[in-house]
């Protein structure tokens, strides 16, 4: 199976599931039912896995691999803002509450910040599924990409773990996410001043610069410092090689 197809299906199979827990209405019974047997696991586990999902930690692993493949330095930059674009437009059209904003404190549990607003999609499954469909696009390997879509889909659901979201912002952030990075991905194969050499330094600039900021930022999430720095450190090491490169070659 070509890979965009895997990616195609698997969206696919999340907005029919999304269909079904609308059509339901059991979105509010599904993730008191999760959130309350996500315990047989540590929050640290589910924090660590909700920071997998986060931008930040994207923009690392694209700067990882694209140091070593520069053209994804493109495709993940035009990912990046177009997936933006469309999750924080829809999160400020529909204005859905969260479940803090709707459920009593005592009925579930939350790690981490308490946020209210901004329910539908969920930015951090969007984030989780485009970035690896994004990668899985550029492997060769099925067991590789089938590997990164289970991580993706976990770092998903930890946001039902977490109390920051309702299973249907997840499944349809998840759909949304693989979508874009084949749009992303045709969008650069296709349009060749996406292609260039300029926006690859340009990208790889920013994402260095996001890297470094990785560095003090925190998440606010318990036992997840561990993590952000140490990708904060392989991305920069990664691109601290792919600079070299560059500056040798620029001075041929």
């Amino acid at each position: 199976m070509k890979t965009d197809t895997l990616l195609i299906s698997l969206a696919m199979l999340l907005l029919v599931l999304a269909a079904g827990v609308t059509s339901q209405g059991s979105n509010q019974e599904i993730f008191l039912w999760f959130n309350a047997n996500a315990g047989v696991l540590p929050d640290a586990f589910w924090a660590n896995m909700t920071f997998v999902a986060d931008t930040l930690f994207a923009v690392a692993v694209i700067a990882i691999v694209a140091s070593r493949y520069p053209h994804i330095f493109n495709s993940g930059f035009v990912l990046l803002i177009i997936g933006a674009l469309f999750v924080h437009g829809l999160k400020n059209l529909l204005e859905i509450p969260r479940p803090p904003a709707v459920l009593d404190a005592d009925v579930f549990k939350v790690i981490g910040p308490v946020v209210k607003n901004h329910a539908f999609p969920s930015g951090h499954s969007f984030t989780a599924l485009a970035t690896a469909g994004l990668l899985a696009l550029n492997m060769r390997s099925i067991g590789g990409t089938i590997a990164l879509l289970v991580i993706a889909l976990v770092a998903a659901i930890s946001r039902a773990a977490v109390g920051a979201h309702w299973p249907l912002d997840i499944l349809v952030g998840s759909a949304a996410g693989l979508i874009f990075a084949l749009i992303a991905q045709k969008l650069t194969d296709e349009i060749w001043w996406l292609q260039g050499k300029g926006l690859e330094r340009f990208a790889a600039g920013l994402m260095t610069i996001t890297c470094i900021t990785m560095l003090f930022h925190d998440s606010r999430y318990p036992d997840t410092r561990i993590l952000t720095v140490a990708a904060a450190v392989i991305a920069l090491l990664s691109l601290a090689s792919y600079w070299r490169q560059t500056v040798a070659t620029l001075r041929k």
